[in-house]
């Protein structure tokens, strides 16, 4: 009878605060389809009718819409949460959460040059034949395409290929860069590219033919870390990023229009339906960590973090 009690209250309470909101979320063009199945799913479960307004971008322009652009948002998500961190954390927000994870791979199609050829031992020299055209985003604005760029220069490492990274660099021209990952895939399904430097879950998402590269190359496996931190590259504005394992991260921002559903939300999210939903769409969620003391959380989001602890 309590627990009914609860959930009436719950419901009564979302029913009667998010009626007609609308919530703005900012995140990473990787996470569209993840999260849109969420908001579905926070409608349905809890009988809301909440008006989800979806941004997505390179995750270097997420965090820079909200420091330079002073954009009012009430959830931010990143392909990397170090971006939060570096960008947002003191003035904007003081927390986040890492929540899920991801692989690089090389995404391609049935009509693309050589695809009966290509596999995780040869896709470098695929690349390099004449005529093949192949992209990434740009790694000044997105996450996929600094991790691109890094995982150049640790394949010139695992195979042994001197000059591997400058010669694949000055083989992608510029108009085959992308401000985003996701832009890449209607490339490759009207032929303008044969292969695109891609997560996992976008390649499945969109059911497009992939190379899995070998982990040390992926950024998907922790137990490759000290390799993966081999790797640097300077961004165009000064800062440096390193190699290291795919994380994304979420956080609410200070002055968030809706924070308490925005917090209501992110609970879902990071709950078991949320991680159902990730797991489907390619992103394996991970064990939920944050940088700062459960008791500085909001209190949805320390419960569930608490929930899954209790758990383990």
């Amino acid at each position: 009878m309590k627990s009914k009690l609860t959930v009436l209250i719950l419901f009564l309470f979302l029913g009667v605060f998010a009626m007609g909101e609308t919530l703005v979320i900012l995140h990473a063009g990787s996470l569209t389809r993840p999260i849109r199945d969420v908001e579905t799913a926070f409608n349905k479960e809890y009988g809301t009718n909440v008006f989800f307004k979806d941004e997505s971008y390179g995750s270097i322009r997420v965090v820079k819409s909200i420091t330079e652009l002073g954009k009012l948002v009430d959830v931010v998500a990143v392909a990397d949460y170090s971006l939060i961190p570096q960008y947002l954390i003191p003035k904007y927000t003081s927390w986040y959460i890492q929540f899920a994870t991801n692989k690089l791979v090389i995404a391609y199609t049935k009509n693309s040059k050589y695809a009966n050829e290509i596999n995780a031992k040869n896709w470098y020299e695929i690349l390099q034949r004449p005529r093949v055209e192949f992209g990434f985003s740009n790694p000044n604005i997105d996450p996929c395409g600094y991790r691109t760029r890094l995982m150049f220069e640790l394949a010139q490492k695992y195979y042994k290929v001197p000059n591997l990274s400058k010669k694949l660099i000055s083989l992608c021209p510029l108009n085959n860069v992308k401000p985003k990952s996701i832009q890449l895939v209607a490339d490759l399904q009207s032929g303008e590219l044969d292969y695109a430097f891609e997560y996992l879950s976008v390649a499945k998402q969109n059911k497009l033919k992939y190379v899995e590269l070998p982990s040390p190359l992926n950024f998907g496996d922790p137990k490759y870390e000290k390799f993966y931190s081999q790797a640097a590259l300077t961004l165009e504005n000064g800062k440096s990023v390193f190699g290291k394992p795919i994380i994304y991260g979420v956080t609410i921002p200070n002055n968030a229009p809706h924070k308490k559903l925005a917090q209501k939300f992110l609970a879902f999210l990071l709950g078991k339906e949320g991680k159902e939903i990730f797991e489907k769409n390619g992103q394996p969620p991970i064990a939920l960590k944050t940088n700062v003391a459960l008791d500085q959380l909001p209190q949805d989001i320390k419960n569930v973090i608490q929930e899954e602890n209790e758990k383990k």
